[in-house]
């Protein structure tokens, strides 16, 4: 838990320096999301289910001022970071590489209905403001995916994406 939390301070440190980052509010849902993720795995049965009580607390609380939703099921790598904060919400079975970015307005979820599968996204994936990424795919590492997309496929390592649906324009 400390390693990810602060591989996640790092990232909030370059972009607003040391004090200001107390004042982020992805760094806010990040920190719950690894203490969350902490308790899942405490290994004293009752002070397990009083710290996860008080986790999903937090969580909600976090969710509701934020507009951020991670949940602890979730796996997301050490680096997280959210540039802004306000309606994001992450399926609780997603996979999120290392340092990856997103954007405010971003699902990363199910088509819904039946078991369409959760996104897996690789490491340094950016997503861009508003994106929907969702269903059974998998996003390569070092992609960017475009403001508004709205990713229903695969995209390959180094991609671009954009569009609805997203389409590549360009792969290093």
């Amino acid at each position: 838990m400390i390693t990810n939390l602060k591989s996640d301070i790092g990232r909030y440190k370059r972009s607003s320096g040391n004090i200001y980052m107390l004042f982020e509010q992805g760094l806010w849902a990040i920190a719950v999301y690894r203490f969350a993720r902490w308790v899942r795995k405490f290994p004293i049965p009752i002070i397990s289910h009083l710290l996860r009580f008080f986790a999903y607390l937090l969580f909600k609380q976090i969710e509701i001022f934020t507009g951020i939703s991670l949940p602890a099921s979730a796996e997301i790598g050490k680096g997280f970071y959210v540039g802004h904060f306000g309606g994001i919400i992450l399926h609780s079975q997603a996979k999120l590489g290392e340092n990856c970015s997103i954007g405010p307005g971003v699902v990363i979820g199910t088509l819904g209905g039946g078991d369409s599968g959760v996104p897996v996204l690789g490491n340094n994936v950016y997503v861009g403001v508003g994106a929907k990424i969702l269903g059974g795919i998998k996003v390569g590492n070092n992609v960017r995916i475009g403001a508004n997309a709205v990713v229903l496929s695969d995209i390959p390592d180094g991609a671009t994406a954009v569009g609805i649906p997203a389409r590549i324009l360009e792969k290093k």
